[in-house]
């Protein structure tokens, strides 16, 4: 298990991301209604669900699955970006598989009839790991598949205080490709550490409450441009939801660079 550690400020000594679920909400002004179903109606289908499958000498379990967002499609095989540590990578990765479902391919639970977890499972691609970095918790993932879906545009820079943003992910528990919006919190550069490599990078804050199941979607602004990989939600000591927080679209951007050099 990897941890991350947001340095917040100087009174605080670290505070560590939590995949929470959060169950209902704050009420939605019009501006952000319209923003959902701008993204829900035309974004939506660069939006994948990752489901792992860890095979044993006895049986194969599968996780509760995150999110991904296509970026790149050649051919019949597509790219995705996702957040590396919802997926298994490095020596971790030897018997566990990732299975791709896209937004229009429902999980086990939304099946109209019953199978088995392995039967039903074994229909979708397997995804191949093509790059990672833990220093971004970031992981470029690829899979083949005939049908059409979006890419998505990569922002050159990240948005701004205050701006309008959209996080599309799979929240679990039979929910699938869902929408939430809010705003840019962070005026200032909030900073990204990562305990192994010391690397430190600047990320994005933003008042969109997500759980777990959107660990690795897209974070959209109004042009419905990447600006960001949801990476986990902030809560404070009584587990209650401060803040969602994401690897914004310029970091992105070198990381990707660093992929095509490799």
């Amino acid at each position: 298990m990897r941890y991350i550690i947001l340095i917040l400020s100087a009174a605080v000594i670290a505070a560590v991301f939590y995949l929470v679920s959060i169950s209902g909400g704050e009420e939605q002004n019009k501006e952000d209604i319209e923003f959902i179903e701008a993204v829900s109606s035309r974004a939506v289908s660069a939006n994948i669900m990752l489901i792992n499958a860890t095979e044993t000498a006895s049986y194969i379990s599968y996780s509760g699955g995150q999110s991904g967002a296509i970026i790149l499609k050649k051919s019949n095989r597509y790219y995705a970006l996702t957040a590396l540590h919802g997926i298994p990578a490095g020596p971790e990765s030897y018997n566990t598989k990732i299975i791709v479902l896209g937004y229009d391919q429902p999980a086990y639970t939304e099946a109209d009839e019953y199978t088995g977890l392995n039967e039903f499972y074994a229909q979708f691609p397997v995804a191949d790991i093509e790059y990672y970095d833990d220093a971004y918790d970031l992981a470029v993932i690829s899979f083949q598949s005939d049908n059409d879906y979006l890419e998505l545009p990569i922002a050159s820079g990240p948005p701004g205080y205050n701006e309008p943003v959209a996080v599309i992910g799979n929240p679990g528990q039979g929910e699938r490709n869902t929408v939430v919006a809010g705003r840019i919190t962070n005026k200032k550069p909030v900073l990204f550490r990562d305990k192994a490599s010391g690397a430190q990078y600047n990320i994005i804050q933003n008042s969109a409450k997500t759980s777990g199941g959107f660990s690795g979607g897209a974070v959209l602004n109004r042009n419905l441009e990447l600006v960001g990989i949801h990476l986990g939600a902030l809560v404070n000591i009584f587990h209650q939801f401060r803040t969602s927080c994401a690897m914004p679209s310029d970091s992105i951007l070198v990381f990707l660079a660093a992929w095509e050099k490799s």
